[in-house]
């Protein structure tokens, strides 16, 4: 057998005593060592009693049906884009056709550019030649002719979104 130091063998026994005394004063209660263990461990017994009976509580008061979003929702303001197609269908005007203008160019080559681009996305369009005397000579394109006014408002929709500001003309027929 090795020879343990006695200073070791002195460190263990006292520390044994200590816990020793410990124990037995958390488990007879007394005023003697480790009594306060005793309490303190009376004390997380009770806190875990009072955490167990809140958290019964909580789920107790979950379970009842509160709903107030019905008191809540009518004062949710809904705001809506200014330029919805309109609530009732219009009634087709016979002497009426409508076109969305994608732009005017002064260019013809700017105009035939962007009739390029919207027909990568799907989108026919013409060009129109416009001139006056005062401006000169513009090229317009447009979409359609539409029937009515709200597959033309869809279709101005759709171009906002690809970054096009388009306007809806109505002209008549001739």
């Amino acid at each position: 057998m090795r020879n343990i130091p006695w200073g070791l063998m002195l460190v263990v026994l006292v520390t044994g005593i200590v816990l020793g005394k410990l124990m037995h004063g958390a488990q007879t209660g007394n005023s003697g060592f480790g009594a306060g263990l005793k309490t303190l461990f009376d004390k997380t017994n009770a806190e875990q009693d009072e955490d167990t009976q809140a958290i019964q509580d909580l789920v107790a008061k979950s379970t009842e049906k509160e709903f107030d979003f019905y008191e809540v929702l009518p004062d949710i303001e809904k705001v809506m884009p200014d330029d919805l197609p309109d609530d009732e269908p219009e009634r087709a005007k016979p002497n009426l056709d409508y076109f969305v203008q994608a732009a005017s160019f002064r260019k013809n080559a700017d105009a035939e550019k962007l009739r390029a681009r919207l027909a990568l996305k799907g989108f026919k369009s013409i060009t129109q030649t416009r001139t006056s005397e005062e401006r000169g000579t513009y090229f317009r394109v447009r979409l359609g002719p539409f029937s009515d006014k709200r597959k033309a408002k869809t279709v101005k929709n759709k171009l906002k979104k690809l970054g096009v500001n388009p306007i809806v003309i109505s002209v008549k027929k001739g």
